[in-house]
């Protein structure tokens, strides 16, 4: 090869720094002009198939009319599109039969049969939904989904397992102070960034087992429609709330916290008490004003304890738990004299307290020898997922009174006002009939837990024992008094979703 072939050689052997740099330019500016292009496409095909789904999705719905008027008049004016795809109209079910895909919200509003105008959506986010039946938790405007992790509790992802009651982890929520701490996988101090938990107790109906003494309680979940039970099952009292038949109730995880203007509910703290009845009442409602009045708070019924109290005796509860065995099943007294709310003795009711109790609400640990750990054996789950203080801590005065008896701070009228925030009893007898499903005559001295029904002269129920009492406390006790202000009666707050 002479020179002048290999300088042409080494020519041809690549591209210049300047012919590098023009094709990249080149790609560029064919890009700028060919992902726009791309993007409109891909947005016109969604488009069109979307708007296709929705002809056929509207000519299925104007088709289910007409069917069920071969049968019957039906003229609706406006129907909201369920999860499902089908149809609520007035209170009316109507099944939507289509090929296409099927809308997972909206409302539609018909003239004459046909459809007038529609705002349906097709790309719902699915939300997590646990096995066991439970209806989904109704997070309440200001309700945040929080999860345990193992040493925090975090901002739950509502698309992922955040609750599973077949496992004894019941739903919890809180209320933040700070709203901009609500970013999934966000790790919440409860001393500074949260302003109160609670946890879901879904509807249910239920059945007591065969037998004497505490013993299981049989637990099916049920939708908020279910109002008739089956057989032998008890559709539980505690989920219609006055007019309404409620999905579940939102109850306080510890005793009240805070003071009487700002209440709080948190643990490692001393319960708000030395209040009447009549003062933890309107305490209660004022968790209305952090839900921006959307949802309804009140003073826990007697009727709702024994919803709770029953959940924890069957399988997804404490009695369901496999880490705690024989009288273990029992939750665990709270044994702090000074009223730390979350606190434990780590054991049932027994002799013995200190100041600020033996475990804390978080101290998970298992202890071994089947008895499930110190801090969540005072639970309802007996593990962290459940509700505290229901067995010792403070007596808890609940809304549950005799014969309209006035109580401290209470008058006549009060009564008339407010009938679906109290249950009535017109006679002593925990045995009537009326009275099932409040953890009364049903489970009378189950686990040997003090049992003594309310009367003329002390017309409000205490549950759950205090500190200081030995196998009388527990969640199945009750006693009445006189609703007066006192340092030993606390009580716990209940949040209702009539929407």
């Amino acid at each position: 090869m002479n020179m002048i072939e290999g300088r042409m050689y080494m020519k041809r052997k690549g591209f210049t720094l300047i012919e590098l740099l023009a094709v990249i330019v080149i790609l560029a500016i064919i890009a700028l002009i060919a992902v726009p292009i791309i993007i409109n496409i891909i947005t016109g095909a969604k488009k069109s198939s979307n708007d296709r789904s929705q002809e056929l999705y509207i000519k299925a719905v104007e088709q289910a009319i007409a069917r069920k008027n071969l049968t019957e008049e039906f003229n609706p004016t406006s129907c909201v599109v369920q999860s499902d795809g089908n149809l609520t109209c007035g209170g009316v079910s109507l099944i939507v039969e289509t090929t296409g895909e099927r809308p997972c919200s909206g409302n539609i509003t018909f003239k004459n049969g046909k459809v007038e105008s529609k705002s349906i959506d097709f790309t719902c986010v699915v939300l997590y939904k646990d096995a066991s039946g439970a209806n989904a938790p109704d997070l309440l405007d200001g309700l945040i989904p929080v999860k345990y992790n193992g040493s925090n509790w975090v901002v739950a992802n509502l698309e992922e397992e955040w609750y599973d009651y077949d496992k004894q982890e019941w739903a919890n929520a809180v209320i933040l102070n700070d709203k901009s701490k609500n970013k999934v996988g966000t790790k919440l101090n409860l001393n500074t960034d949260v302003k109160a938990m609670f946890v879901w107790i879904p509807r249910y109906e239920y059945k007591i087992s065969e037998g004497t003494g505490a013993r299981e309680i049989y637990i099916n979940f049920i939708s908020k429609e279910t109002t008739t039970q089956t057989t032998d099952y008890i559709v539980h009292p505690a989920f219609t709330f006055g007019s309404d038949e409620l999905s579940g109730i939102w109850v306080g995880k510890f005793e009240t916290t805070g003071t009487a203007t700002a209440p709080t509910i948190l643990p490692n703290v001393q319960s708000l008490r030395s209040q009447t009845v009549g003062e933890q009442f309107t305490t209660s409602q004022l968790f209305n004003q952090y839900l921006n009045n959307l949802g309804d708070s009140h003073m826990m019924k007697n009727s709702e304890w024994g919803a709770v109290a029953y959940l924890s005796q069957s399988k997804y509860g404490k009695y369901g738990n496999v880490d705690y065995t024989g009288a273990n099943k029992e939750v665990y007294k709270n044994d702090s004299s000074d009223y730390y709310t979350g606190r434990s003795s780590g054991q049932p009711g027994a002799g013995g307290y200190s100041a600020s109790g033996a475990c804390e609400y978080d101290n998970i640990t298992n202890r071994g020898g089947g008895i499930g750990s110190c801090g969540g054996g005072a639970s309802t789950t007996g593990n962290i997922y459940g509700i505290y203080d229901m067995s010792g801590g403070s007596w808890e005065y609940v809304m549950g009174n005799y014969n309209n008896t006035k109580g401290h701070g209470i008058d006549a009228t009060w009564f008339n006002e407010h009938q679906k925030y109290y249950d009535l009893y017109v006679d002593t007898n925990p045995n009537n009939p009326l009275y099932i499903g409040h953890a009364l005559g049903e489970t009378r001295t189950w686990y040997g837990d003090y049992a003594r029904s309310i009367t003329g002269s002390f017309p409000w129920f205490l549950r759950g024992g205090i500190y200081d009492n030995t196998t009388v406390a527990g969640v199945f006790g009750f006693c009445g008094d006189i609703g007066c202000a006192t340092g030993d009666w606390s009580f716990r707050v209940v949040l209702a979703s009539t929407t």
